[in-house]
């Protein structure tokens, strides 16, 4: 099911205690007795119930639903096809682990996928994606039978230590000690958000005075991170038929803050012109920090969908 380098190192390590999870036919264990055992699409969930902030935390069925038909209409395929170029122009020769911090319903991996295989890169790359929302995480391992996906969180990841040679976090929640411990000493942990302009003319449908992004960076200043490079995707955006611009709601944090009127006036829309801008700023991972830090704490919502800053 998996690509072949996974056998070489356990990826997953057993959120109890911390030990190597080693999969055996349909489940992981531990040395402990620990078991967690794969979904029949594929993955396996290490989210403990005691680090779930909700009953059903992340994305619901019905917004990964939509999420689903906003990407398979194309319309971030240059954005996903952007930041697949931005890995691969981190990747180090040979076998290799990618791994991505929110990965939803598996897109940008996929995509991924699809630059590597144009590379000849797709044997020796294995792809991993962990996302709090388990309707995305089943979509993601539906659709991407060779990658390895979890059910779990951006903090206390179920990652073995120094094991991550690329880590891509996109509009996701940013875990400067989980990255510092899973990713290896010159690594590249790559930070996705939205510049400046980033789906503005879509704001000015949600608020009366809509403020344009202001971008930062998430990792500035954090112990074992060196900025070596920003990337910039940028294109226009349109949207057109029913129901797309209803779905690039649901791409977005706003659909938290307006209310069932607004909601229901971009349903009845079919056309849309706005634009996509994103930064992707690259750190290399320095061997000046321990990798084993104390667990960061983590936003109270963390469990929740509306911590994703997923647009």
């Amino acid at each position: 099911m998996y690509s072949n380098i996974s056998a070489a190192a356990p990826v997953f390590r057993c959120p109890v205690c911390e030990e190597p999870l080693v999969r055996e036919d349909r489940s992981f264990g531990c040395v402990n007795a620990h078991r967690y055992d794969v979904a029949r699409e594929g993955y396996v969930n290490l989210l403990l119930a005691q680090h779930r902030h909700s009953k059903d935390p992340g994305y619901s069925k019905e917004m990964i639903a939509g999420r689903r038909d906003f990407f398979d209409a194309g319309h971030y395929q240059k954005l996903a096809d952007g930041v697949a170029d931005v890995i691969t122009s981190y990747l180090p020769e040979g076998p290799a682990l990618v791994a991505d911090a929110g990965c939803g319903e598996g897109y940008y991996l996929r995509r991924l996928r699809n630059t590597l295989a144009g590379l000849g890169r797709e044997d020796d790359v294995l792809l991993c994606g962990m996302d709090i929302s388990k309707h995305g995480v089943r979509v993601a391992a539906k659709r991407d039978p060779q990658g390895l996906y979890a059910v779990a969180g951006t903090y206390r990841m179920p990652v073995m230590s120094n094991r991550v040679d690329v880590m891509l976090t996109h509009f996701s929640p940013v875990s400067a000690a989980d990255f510092r411990r899973t990713v290896k000493p010159g690594g590249t942990v790559l930070v996705g958000g939205p510049a400046e302009g980033h789906l503005y003319a879509f704001k000015e449908l949600l608020y009366d005075t809509p403020a344009k992004h202001e971008p930062f960076d998430r990792l500035a200043g954090e112990a074992g991170f060196e900025l070596t490079g920003t990337h910039s995707i940028r294109y226009p955006l349109s949207l057109r038929g029913p129901g797309q611009v209803a779905n690039l709601l649901l791409m977005t944090p706003f659909y938290w803050s307006v209310g069932d009127e607004t909601r229901a006036r971009l349903a009845a829309m079919d056309q849309l012109d706005t634009e996509v801008d994103v930064i992707v700023h690259a750190y290399r991972r320095t061997a000046d920090a321990l990798a084993e830090d104390a667990p960061e704490a983590e936003p109270e919502d963390n469990g929740d969908a509306r911590s994703s800053e997923d647009w």
